[in-house]
C-alpha cells in the first residue's frame, strides 16, 4: 500500500480535486480495514493517503463513519442487451434510452468498471463517444473480436435484432484478420472472445476446426490480445486450455465437478475463472419469487417498464418458448417443444444447476484459481430478469452464499479482475498514482456484505476534467456538465435512472 506522510495541495479547488476525510479504508489489496484515512484526489488520480489533518483550499467530503473501497468491476457484461426487449418489441429509440440508463445503474450499484464480453464495433464506438461527450457511466473495457463459426452459436440472428448491430461469424483466415481490423482503433480492448459452444442440451452448433482455432490463437498473439473462452463442459474447456485461455468467461459445471487434473492445468496456465451465477442461472428464479421485484435497489436502478416485463407471466412463457426453440435441434417437432415446456420443472432444474455450479466455484476457489466476479448481464435480449447493475450485487451475495470470504469477494470484484484485464496499474486498489475509482459505503462490507446495497457515493466516467459522482439515494437529478466543479454543489448527484440523458 502506497501512503504519503503528508497531505497537501498547491492548488485551490481545481475542478478535479477532492479530499475525502476520516474514512475507514478497504484498499483492495487484501489488507484489513484501515481506520481514519484521508484520501487526496488531484486531476482524477489518488495522490496521497494519510491520517493527517487537511489543509484548506480544496473541496472535501467528510466520510466519518463510512467506508471507502475501490469501485467494483463486473468482468462479464453485455451492454448492448436490454432485458425483455424482445417481448416488449422495443423501438430503437427506447433501446438507446434503456442502454444509457443501464450505464447509470452500474454506478448506482458501486460498479465503476465493466468488461463487455461480446460487443459489436459499432456499438462500442457509440458507448465510447457517449462517455467522451460527458455521458454518465462506468469505465468500459471490451473483448473484440468475438469469434464463432458460420451457423454456430450466436450466428443467424440468434441474439435477435433487438441486440442492435450484430456480430459476424468467421470461416477462414481472412475473416479473422478482417474482424481484428474492425477493432484495431479502440484503446479499450483488453482481449478477444472465442465461443466454444456446441449446444446447451444437445450438440446442435458446429465449432471452429482445429486449424481455425490455431489461426485465432496466432493472430491474437500477434496483437498481444489474450483469449477469453466461452465454454461450459469439460470436453469444451479442454479446447480452451489448448488455446492458451486467459480466462474462462463462465464457471461452467452446471453438472459434474472439476477434476483435480483440470484444476491443476488451470493453475499451471494461470487462467482466471469468471463466476456468472446471477445472470446465467440464479435470476431466472425470479419467476418463482416475484417479491424479489420489490427490492428497493432494483426499483431504484431498473426502469419500471423492464420490471413490469419480469412481472408478466406471459413474458416468461414467451421467453422459454423462444429459448427452447433456439437451443433445440431444428428437426424436433413443435409439439415436442410444447411438451418440454409443459412437463419440465424449470425451478427444480435451475436450483440444481445453481447448487452444482456453486460447489464447483468453491472447489476451484479453495484450490487457488483466481476467481473473477462477472454476471453475464444481460446476455440475450430474450431474457427478462438479468438486470444491469443490481445483478453485480446479487453475484457478490451468491459468492458469499457458496462460502467465499468477504475479503476474497472484494478482491474478486476489484483487484483480481483488474489484474486479469491488464489495468492493475490504473484501478483495482486504492493506492497513490491510481485512478480515483472509489465507492463510499455507509457500513464496512467486510463485516456485512449487504453494505454494498447502500452506496453513498461513487465516482463515474465523465469528461477527464470532471470528478463527478453518483449518489444512489437522492431524488432524481442530472447534474449539468460543462463548467461543473465541486464548488457548485457539495456532492455531485447523478440519478441512476429516470431523467433524460
Amino acid at each position: 500500500m502506497n501512503e504519503s506522510s503528508d497531505i497537501s495541495t498547491s492548488s485551490n479547488s481545481e475542478r478535479n480535486d477532492l479530499l475525502i476525510l476520516n474514512a475507514d479504508l478497504i484498499d483492495g489489496t487484501g489488507a484489513s480495514t484501515r481506520k481514519n484515512r484521508s484520501i487526496l484526489i488531484e486531476n482524477g488520480l489518488i495522490t496521497a493517503i494519510d491520517k493527517s489533518s487537511p489543509v484548506n483550499g480544496i473541496r472535501k467530503i467528510d466520510a466519518k463513519g463510512s467506508t471507502v473501497m475501490p469501485g467494483l468491476i463486473d468482468a462479464h457484461v453485455h451492454l448492448q442487451s436490454v432485458p425483455g426487449s424482445v417481448y416488449r418489441d422495443d423501438s430503437e429509440k427506447d433501446l438507446e434510452k434503456y442502454r444509457y440508463e443501464q450505464l447509470r445503474a452500474y454506478l448506482a450499484c458501486g460498479v465503476t468498471t465493466v468488461l463487455d464480453n461480446a460487443i459489436s464495433s459499432e456499438m462500442l464506438k457509440k458507448f465510447n463517444n457517449f462517455l467522451a461527450d460527458g455521458g454518465t457511466g462506468p469505465h468500459i473495457y471490451a473483448l473484440g473480436p468475438t469469434f464463432y463459426p458460420r451457423n454456430g452459436y450466436l450466428d443467424n440472428g440468434m441474439l435477435t435484432p433487438y441486440w442492435g448491430p450484430s456480430l459476424k461469424p468467421s470461416e477462414n483466415d481472412e475473416d479473422v484478420k478482417s474482424l481484428f481490423n474492425e477493432y484495431e482503433n479502440f484503446d479499450n480492448i483488453v482481449g478477444v472472445k472465442a465461443m466454444v459452444e456446441p449446444g446447451f442440451q444437445a450438440t446442435i452448433w458446429p465449432l471452429h476446426s482445429p486449424e481455425m482455432r490455431e489461426t485465432i490463437v496466432r493472430e491474437s498473439n500477434k496483437r498481444n490480445k489474450p483469449i477469453y473462452i466461452h465454454a461450459y463442459k469439460k470436453k469444451i474447456q479442454k479446447i480452451g486450455l489448448k488455446m492458451g485461455v486467459k480466462n474462462f468467461a463462465h464457471s461452467g459445471f452446471l453438472k459434474g465437478s472439476p477434476s483435480n487434473k483440470f484444476i491443476n492445468e488451470v493453475l499451471k496456465q494461470g487462467t482466471y475463472l469468471t463466476t456468472t451465477l446471477a445472470s446465467t442461472i440464479e435470476q431466472m428464479l425470479i419467476q418463482f419469487d416475484q417479491e424479489r421485484l420489490d427490492d428497493p435497489l432494483l426499483k431504484l436502478t431498473v426502469s419500471e417498464e423492464i420490471i413490469n416485463t419480469a412481472k408478466d407471466m406471459n413474458a416468461w412463457k414467451d421467453m422459454y418458448e423462444k429459448f427452447i426453440k433456439n437451443s433445440t435441434p431444428k428437426w424436433v417437432p413443435s409439439l415436442v417443444l410444447k411438451q418440454i415446456l409443459k412437463y419440465v420443472n424449470f425451478e427444480k432444474q435451475l436450483k440444481a444447476n445453481l447448487t452444482n455450479a456453486s460447489k464447483a466455484i468453491y472447489k476451484m476457489y479453495k484450490a487457488g484459481i483466481p476467481i473473477v466476479l462477472g454476471t453475464d448481464t444481460s446476455n440475450w435480449p430474450l431474457f427478462i430478469s438479468f438486470f444491469h447493475g443490481i445483478s453485480t450485487i446479487r453475484e457478490i451475495e451468491l459468492l458469499h452464499d457458496l462460502g467465499m470470504l468477504p475479503i476474497d469477494i472484494i478482491s474478486s470484484s476489484t483487484r483480481i479482475p483488474a489484474e486479469m484485464m491488464g489495468i492493475e496499474s490504473e484501478v483495482g486498489t486504492v493506492e497513490t498514482g491510481k485512478r480515483a475509482d472509489l465507492v463510499i459505503l455507509k457500513e464496512d462490507p467486510l463485516k456485512n456484505l449487504s453494505a454494498l446495497r447502500d452506496v453513498s457515493w461513487t465516482t463515474g466516467k465523465f469528461d477527464p476534467m470532471d470528478m463527478v459522482a453518483v449518489n444512489a439515494n437522492e431524488t432524481a437529478k442530472i447534474v449539468e456538465m460543462g463548467a461543473y466543479s465541486f464548488e457548485d454543489v457539495d456532492t455531485a448527484i447523478v440519478n441512476a435512472i429516470g431523467s433524460p440523458v
